[in-house]
Order: structure tokens, then sequence, then C-alpha cells
């Protein structure tokens, strides 16, 4: 049976880590097996997420760049980071230059392979350039769900409006994303005013203290936030993921 990918992706400071995590742990929460996939190779998942763990050696980078690349490949580049939730990202001091080039085609087959992964989602916490990330680019193509952050101020509404004409192509299946506006406890901010000026707006995610707290302090799979409004809409987000077959 093929698994679903879920894609989240968004502007930066739209909070897609800290939803990928809240969304792995809600998910992990009610015994759905979830791979982690981390896109980014200038903020790795894997030490954000468990920054304690110092003796892993995995990395996707490795696994993508193996000449063996294959199914055992991959699950041996995996860090278990609770009895539910695998991360399989680039590791603590590596970059994009750290291996070589891969090609298209390993990473249409990285995503077949997890999607064939025994009982288990992937979640794919993307990075925010989708023309420049191949990691990305196939995550938001072959996604069953892809939850669109937004945050509610000029950057968000600017970066909605540069985006549309590439994600507009039909391979990207635009109109049915589920986009969220994200918001910041920076300043003030006009949700009604933004909602009004992007358009097609879900539903939003509030600001969480806690949600941010535990991010930073690598604990955020381990720890359940206290925090009622901002749990609601973790698990309508999962409801929605979790109904998509």
């Amino acid at each position: 049976m093929a698994h679903k990918i879920i894609a989240v992706y968004g502007n930066s400071g739209s909070y897609k880590t800290t939803t990928a995590l809240s969304l792995a742990r809600y998910m992990a929460a009610k015994g759905t097996n979830i791979i982690l996939v981390g896109a980014d190779t200038t903020k790795p998942l894997l030490p954000i997420a468990a920054p304690l763990e110092s003796k892993f050696a995995g990395s996707l980078g490795k696994a993508l760049s193996s000449v063996d690349f294959d199914r055992d490949m991959i699950l041996k580049n995996i860090y278990m980071a609770t009895d539910h939730v695998g991360i399989l990202s680039y590791n603590i001091r590596e970059n994009a230059n750290t291996y070589a080039v891969v090609s298209q085609e390993r990473i249409d087959d990285l995503y077949m392979q997890l999607r064939q992964q025994s009982d288990t989602d992937i979640i794919v916490d993307c990075t925010s350039d989708i023309s420049q990330s191949k990691l990305t680019a196939k995550a938001v193509i072959t996604a069953d769900v892809v939850i669109e952050l937004l945050t509610c101020d000029t950057n968000g509404l600017v970066f909605d409006g540069s985006q549309e004409p590439i994600l507009q192509s039909e391979q990207y299946t635009y109109r049915k994303f589920v986009r969220m506006m994200s918001l910041s406890s920076v300043f003030k901010q006009d949700e009604a005013a933004m909602k009004n000026a992007m358009g097609r707006i879900s539903g939003t995610i509030p600001y969480c203290p806690k949600a941010a707290e535990y991010l930073n302090q690598g604990t955020l799979l381990t720890k359940g936030v206290d925090d009622r409004t901002y749990n609601t809409t973790i698990k309508s987000l999962a409801e929605i993921i979790m109904k998509e077959e």
C-alpha cells in the first residue's frame, strides 16, 4: 500500500518546521508512524529537532549520494527521534556542498521508496525556494496534501504573489493547497486585510510561545504544548491529512 506524503511549504519565517514537527507529534500520538524529511541544507532539520543527539552519523545527503541507493540505505540514515517518528535530513555541519549534486532521478526514487514504506506517512519540511530545491519541488508535486504557510505581513503577501505564477503550473495542483496564514508575536497584524489581499486562505495558525520555546530546546517532538487554540489548529490540519486517501 502506498502511503501519504504531506508537504509543509511556505515563505521564510512562517513556522514551517514548527508546524511539521507539531503535526508529526500529533499524528504519532494517534498511532501513525511518521518519517520527517528535512529538505533544507542551510538549516538541517535533525540538529534542530534533536540537538542533543551527537552520535548519529546518518544523513539524507549520505543516503542520496550512496552508490547502493535503496530502501535499506534510506532506513539506515533515518534517526528515530521517538518510537513513531523518524527524521531523515542533512546532519549538523553539512550543507549543499557536502555531497555531490543529486540527480532528479535520485530525488524521484527517494520519494517513491518513502511512499512504499510500510505503515508510514511522510511529512516533508520544505524550503521556501521551490525553484532551487529539488527536494522541495518534488515534495510539493507528489504530495497528497500540501500545507502552504504564509506570514500575515508584507513578506507573506509578496512571497505569495511571486510564487503563484510558478505554482499555477498543472503539475503543482495549486488549487488543492491548504493555505494557512501564520501569525507572529513580533507586531500587530491585520488578519482580515491580509486574508482579503491573499485570497483563498483556509485558516490561521496562531503564534504559540510554548511551541517556539520547545522548538528552540529541541523538545517539540516529545513535549505536549499546553495551548488549546494552537492544538485545535494542529488537530484540524492533521484530520485533513488523515482523511485524504
